[in-house]
């Protein structure tokens, strides 16, 4: 944004063809005395006038509107400067010319005849101060003041000249929305200071990457956005866009710490139709929330499949909004079996979700959707309830020592206060602490290091154990295992899926297994549907496993109805001495 010139001397040009006006102006600007002073330039033309004002700089104009065509001048020196001001110069207040010319955009008037130093310095003064504000709120209007950027608004705006244009032409534009994935996490570890440094480089490193007739937008808190005119198709794209991760994932420093990021990023393209600018935006923004469901760091183009899946989605995101009321959501139990005494250790609870008209949904259907959505956090709460429910049910039927575990998703620990969430529903189900078992993923501990510590020391406080899910498949780190307070480990199923015979799975399963006992760790694998992979368990000294060899998730009366029989579907074989189920 332009900056106002230092006041310490004001630089006036003045456009006016009698002498003794110009003699009676210098006299006063001689008389403003310290610390400012005026310096006038006189031309009586307006030619002149322009080359002046391309060779020198000038903090206002004093137009006569005793030259020659001052409207025609006016107009011309307000497309050159529009951030100029001019005022005009007049022998009499009440000349009829004066509101003509302030409609026409002069900023004021100034009597040629005034006898005061001090007002000829207040008019002045008065003049550039109000066109710096107005150019202030203008540029306000129209660009993030953080990174100087196009804002939101001054982007569609943009983009619907563009598409008009593209209309015309028989051109295509494109769009592309682009997202710093895991942005918040600089935030919380650094800071908002820090944040806003990061977000100050990546609009210049996205700047350095865009053809100079393309427009870059801030349009949201690490969002941004880009337009491209004359587009030829979604090929020609793929080197831009992977220029852009390219530039985004080198080092960025700030405050003397090297952070790393990367970016999702999503592509709609207008070919040559008139369409609807928002329809267009929102197109660029859902194959970007694809993009970053693909594992962050990628582009998608949105095409027609992806208009299907979206409508799919939002048809299916209403429908679930409905869910908790129509109590069409319910929970399922799969049992965790002690690898020592084969004892039935509890259940994970898993939601399960009867649609009306789909029939029962699995999880991956629909809870990337409500986390999406954020109708995660109602549905998280609600998961948590029920499940207390029942485990003070189990109790009394006289099942005492089983626990349930709780899967707790990032956005439920991150954007809420779980241990409040927890404490509050513990209390209305009379359920056990000691026997809730909430479990969370390796990346909630990398997002969120102060919050989660906090979070994770409250309730431990209280009792509750927390175990880290799919552990292995993420940011695994002997350092986290000694910040956070964790009483156990989960192998994630992807690895015992391949046991035995897969060398590097047996490595890892391994020594997931002795890092639980260094660390006095209880640990449990997930997944277990044959006996191969469950003797390799037991070998390796595993502590608990659950999966399909021994049950399927069930509701929670056919679960009460197994317990009896101690889920004996899978043979668990003795073995170096333990006391296992036969």
């Amino acid at each position: 944004m332009p900056k106002l010139r230092s006041v310490g001397e004001l630089r006036v040009l003045v456009i006016e063809q009698d002498t003794r006006v110009l003699a009676h102006l210098r006299r006063l600007a001689r008389q403003v005395g310290a610390p400012t002073s005026i310096v006038l330039h006189a031309t009586a033309r307006a030619a002149s006038a322009r080359t002046q004002l391309t060779t020198q700089p000038f903090d206002a104009v004093l137009l006569s509107l005793d030259s020659p065509d001052p409207l025609d001048t006016l107009a011309e020196l307000r497309a050159r400067e529009p951030g100029l001001p001019i005022l005009v110069l007049c022998a009499r207040p009440d000349d009829p010319r004066i509101a003509e010319t302030l409609a026409a955009g002069a900023d004021d008037y100034l009597e040629s005849g005034i006898e005061e130093p001090a007002l000829l310095l207040r008019t002045l003064r008065y003049a550039i101060e109000r066109r710096h504000t107005s150019r202030h709120l203008a540029f306000l209007a129209q660009f993030d003041k953080l990174t100087g950027l196009a804002n939101r608004d001054q982007f569609r705006d943009c983009v619907q000249m563009a598409v008009r244009r593209a209309a015309q032409a028989l051109r295509t534009v494109a769009v592309i929305s682009l997202d710093v994935d895991r942005f918040k996490s600089v935030n919380e570890a650094f800071g908002h200071g820090a944040g806003d440094e990061l977000l100050v480089t990546v609009a210049y490193r996205l700047s350095a990457c865009v053809r100079q007739g393309d427009t870059i937008a801030r349009v949201g808190s690490d969002e941004f956005a880009i337009l491209l005119e004359d587009v030829h198709d979604e090929f020609e794209l793929e080197p831009l866009c992977q220029k852009l991760l390219a530039s985004l994932s080198e080092p960025i420093f700030v405050r003397g710490e090297e952070i790393s990021v990367s970016a999702s990023i999503g592509v709609s393209l207008c070919r040559g139709e008139l369409a609807d600018v928002g329809e267009l935006l929102r197109k660029a923004d859902h194959a970007m929330y694809r993009a970053k469901k693909e594992g962050r760091g990628r582009v998608c183009v949105f095409t027609p499949a992806l208009q299907a899946v979206t409508d799919d989605n939002l048809q299916l995101e209403a429908a679930l909004r409905r869910a908790l009321a129509d109590e069409t959501l319910f929970l399922c139990y799969q049992p965790k079996l002690c690898l020592q005494t084969g004892a039935v250790l509890g259940a994970e609870a898993l939601l399960r979700w009867r649609h009306p008209r789909l029939g029962v949904l699995m999880p991956d259907r629909f809870v990337p959707l409500a986390e999406e959505s954020g109708l995660i956090v109602p549905i998280g709460e609600w998961v948590l309830k029920r499940a207390c429910e029942d485990l003070a049910r189990w109790r009394a039927l006289g099942y005492e020592d089983l626990s349930v575990a709780v899967n707790l998703s990032t956005c439920q620990f991150r954007g809420s206060d779980i241990g409040a969430t927890v404490a509050r529903v513990l209390e209305e189900t009379g359920a056990d602490p000691n026997q809730l078992v909430l479990e969370i993923t390796e990346s909630l501990l990398l997002d969120d290091d102060r919050h989660s510590r906090e979070q994770l020391d409250f309730l431990k406080g209280m009792g509750v154990a927390v175990f880290l899910d799919d552990f292995g498949t993420g940011y695994s780190s002997l350092s986290y295992l000694k910040r956070f307070r964790i009483d156990g480990l989960k192998i994630d199923r992807s690895f015992v899926d391949d046991l035995p015979g897969n060398p590097d799975e047996e490595a890892i399963t391994r020594a997931i297994i002795a890092l639980g006992r260094a660390l006095r760790l209880g640990v449990i694998a997930e997944g277990v549907e044959n006996q191969d992979q469950l003797d390799l368990l037991v070998r390796e000294g595993c502590d608990a496993v659950q999966g399909f060899l021994f049950s399927e998730p069930l509701p929670f009366d056919d679960f009460v109805a197994a317990l009896p029989g101690g889920f004996a579907g899978g043979r668990l074989v003795a073995m170096g001495g333990d006391a296992l189920l036969s």
